[in-house]
């Protein structure tokens, strides 16, 4: 019908409510595509996404506390350097950078712990300590910047074989196998520490980290939750030296959703955004993968992080900072200025892996975002789902 309008007409009051209500249709396919999809998998309650728009409409009935006023965000962040180690990473700023967006969010319930101090055990009682503060309303959203492993599976609920595990330290600062924690029982413990009212979001920058909340179990059944990680399970994700691409760019998108005056959106407008980015300015290797329970979908649960102070992300800060007329100008300012940039967070060598033509192309449009989705449906983004749906009517 679009096709066919006449170009004057498709920006007619008319048209846009046609493609609005096509656009919400859309979603609402997709989201019974995978409950029917659910519904006929047994056990395997989730759904991953990776490197693909999702629907980002405000489809959910519970807007985040920081525009409804009712519950709260109730955050934990886990940050590792791995400093007495052969292989050192700097996650510190990430968890540092999420500790800034947490504040200018209002979170007041707000734990962070580095290096040392994310031993498993004490990993496992943070998490038992955080969730039981989180009641109907409330998210409890935890974050993850470090090592990410494979892990010989245990129960029998891979299908590669390979359990995914988060890289916790021992007494002694180094990572071993009784340090790491698996997947299976991450999501254990999550699961125990909170109600099944609380919404969850799980964001990890780290390898290994696809499926790392394990979402696929029958224990997260009818919970709204979604993970959110930096690289798929077999990937290694991409530590700059002062944060990862994944952070960096989910911090871009919130930072340039709040200058489009956007303070109400979802998880699926934020994802989007990030992939955005993570395309535009890093032109990433690594994947964003984004999985989720059956219960919610990108669209269905709002984004928790809204930020209700102004607030700019560590790379709009740094080109600001520099003083430059051009993208190109500003990238070769930062080069030359290490101390500016550790100011702020970024270590110099982030700059090689930024696109100044990215940096140029001008800000997230919301609308853009909201109508990938959309336009990611129509192009048969999604026939991988609905073969499957199809196959296993036909079994049925």
């Amino acid at each position: 019908i679009l096709a066919r309008a006449p170009s004057r007409d498709r920006g007619s009051t008319h048209t846009r409510r046609a493609m609005d209500f096509v656009k919400g249709l859309a979603g609402a396919v997709m989201n019974e595509v995978v409950q029917q999809q659910s519904s006929m998998s047994g056990r395997r309650s989730s759904v991953k996404i990776t490197n693909r728009c999702v629907d980002a409409s405000s489809n959910y009935s519970r807007a985040a506390p920081a525009v409804s006023g009712q519950g709260e965000v109730h955050m934990l962040i886990f940050a590792i350097d791995y400093k007495r180690t052969s292989s050192p990473l700097t996650c510190s700023m990430d968890g540092r950078n999420m500790e800034a967006l947490a504040q200018a969010c209002g979170v007041t319930d707000l734990v962070a712990m580095y290096d040392d101090e994310c031993q498993k055990d004490a990993a496992f009682q943070a998490i038992a300590d955080v969730g039981s503060r989180c009641t109907d309303d409330d998210y409890f959203v935890i974050y993850y910047s470090g090592h990410g492993t494979s892990m010989q599976d245990q129960d029998g609920d891979e299908a590669d074989g390979k359990d995914e595990a988060y890289c916790f330290v021992d007494a002694n600062g180094q990572v071993t196998a009784s340090s790491c924690m698996r997947d299976d029982d991450f999501a254990a413990a999550v699961i125990a520490a909170t109600s099944q009212s609380v919404r969850i979001v799980i964001l990890s920058d780290c390898c290994h980290s696809g499926t790392i909340a394990d979402l696929r179990k029958e224990n997260w059944a009818g919970r709204e939750a979604i993970s959110i990680s930096g690289c798929l399970d077999s990937q290694t994700s991409g530590d700059m030296g002062r944060g990862g691409i994944f952070t960096h760019s989910m911090l871009l998108a919130i930072d340039h959703l709040q200058d489009a005056s956007t303070e109400d959106y979802s998880v699926g407008m934020m994802y989007n955004g990030t992939l955005d980015y993570d395309a535009r300015i890093f032109n990433s290797a690594q994947d964003i993968t984004m999985q989720h329970t059956t219960a919610v979908s990108p669209d269905r649960l709002a984004w928790p992080l809204v930020p209700r102070a102004e607030y700019k992300a560590p790379l709009t800060q740094a080109a600001a900072a520099t003083g430059a007329n051009t993208a190109d100008e500003a990238v070769q300012q930062a080069l030359i200025n290490p101390q500016l940039l550790a100011g702020l967070g970024i270590n110099p060598a982030l700059i090689q892996f930024i696109s100044a033509s990215g940096l140029a192309s001008g800000k997230i449009d919301p609308k853009e975002l909201m109508k990938a989705g959309f336009e990611c449906w129509k192009a048969g983004g999604f026939k991988d789902i609905e073969k499957r749906v199809k196959s296993q009517c036909k079994t049925q």
